[in-house]
């Protein structure tokens, strides 16, 4: 999916916009052997790697070797799976307060607000992104798998550490403007993200407007053509701006059945993403499709016009 610039002022456009994200990059090689294979179907335009994940280097490798490839920096704090762990890339004693004591990072994001520091933060997320340009990842932006950085839990957050990132890097971070209208939030967390979301406009990093998210898990009777009619009608339900489609791709191997119960819900976006009906409804929508590298380099250039303003 080749990307359209993104308009100067992308948050008041009434154009649509979209961005086709495959998360979890790295996890495991049937999640890589998913995502590798959307690539080279040119059925997404972005990715995000866990650079604790187990199979990173192997995504990174790729990415590395192939120029279509767009990935974000999916800064990882937590290890929900049962059976299938991982823990932080930093090896030093300052990050003890970001795991457990089998030495894995803690199961969910609330435990992560519960008991992290935020030197231990600062200093995992920062050895995440310089392992990624270590490996060769030139990456497209920052985000928080399953959101341990957004405060959502407890309403603890870590942005301000994250946007410090966001800025040495010339960044854009995956916050979408919208949530603040979201029901989840209660007023508290709606005027926390209000603020979080002013002092990325200040320090100039650039977000998107709206996220396209759907349950992790099977719902209630859902198989293929009902998971189908979902994302096609989120696709319709597309508004101005730019809107973020993320998806969970894997192929059905023993690996993954053993990994997670959700494998199923995983196939299915995998095919879902191989469907021409999809391809062909982002067209007849007039959806115009545009990437992270994209919003990564119209920050770039916004910031290097402030400078030159500035002199």
């Amino acid at each position: 999916m080749e990307g359209k610039r993104v308009p100067n002022k992308i948050h008041n456009s009434n154009e649509r916009f979209l961005i086709v994200t495959a998360d979890d990059f790295g996890m495991c090689h049937s999640m890589n052997e998913a995502i590798m294979n959307l690539y080279q179907a040119d059925a997404i335009n972005s990715s995000m790697i866990m650079m604790p994940g187990p199979w990173a280097k192997e995504a990174a490798e790729y990415a590395k070797n192939h120029h279509n490839v767009n990935v974000g920096i999916h800064l990882t704090l937590t290890s929900s799976l049962p059976a299938y762990k991982w823990g932080p890339v930093t090896r030093s004693s300052r990050i003890q307060s970001l795991i457990t004591a089998e030495g894995y990072f803690w199961e969910h994001a609330a435990h992560v607000e519960e008991h992290a520091t935020a030197e231990a933060i600062r200093t995992e997320i920062r050895s995440q992104i310089e392992m990624a340009l270590t490996l060769g990842i030139e990456p497209t932006h920052l985000d928080s798998h399953e959101g341990s950085l957004l405060g959502l839990s407890r309403g603890r957050d870590f942005l301000e550490i994250v946007f410090d990132l966001c800025q040495e890097h010339r960044l854009p971070f995956k916050l979408p403007v919208n949530i603040v209208n979201q029901s989840f939030l209660d007023l508290e967390m709606r005027e926390l993200m209000t603020e979080r979301i002013e002092s990325a406009r200040k320090r100039g990093i650039l977000l998107i407007d709206d996220l396209i998210n759907l349950p992790y898990h099977l719902e209630q009777g859902e198989d293929y053509d009902i998971a189908k009619v979902k994302m096609m009608e989120a696709i319709k339900g597309v508004g101005g701006g730019i809107t973020e489609i993320v998806i969970h791709p894997a192929l059905n191997t023993y690996e993954m059945r053993a990994i997670t119960p959700h494998w199923k819900k995983r196939e299915i976006e995998y095919l879902l993403f191989m469907d021409e009906d999809i391809h062909r409804l982002l067209q007849t929508e007039k959806i115009q499709l545009t990437s992270w590298k994209d919003i990564r380099d119209r920050q770039r250039m916004s910031l290097a016009f402030d400078r030159e303003e500035t002199v």
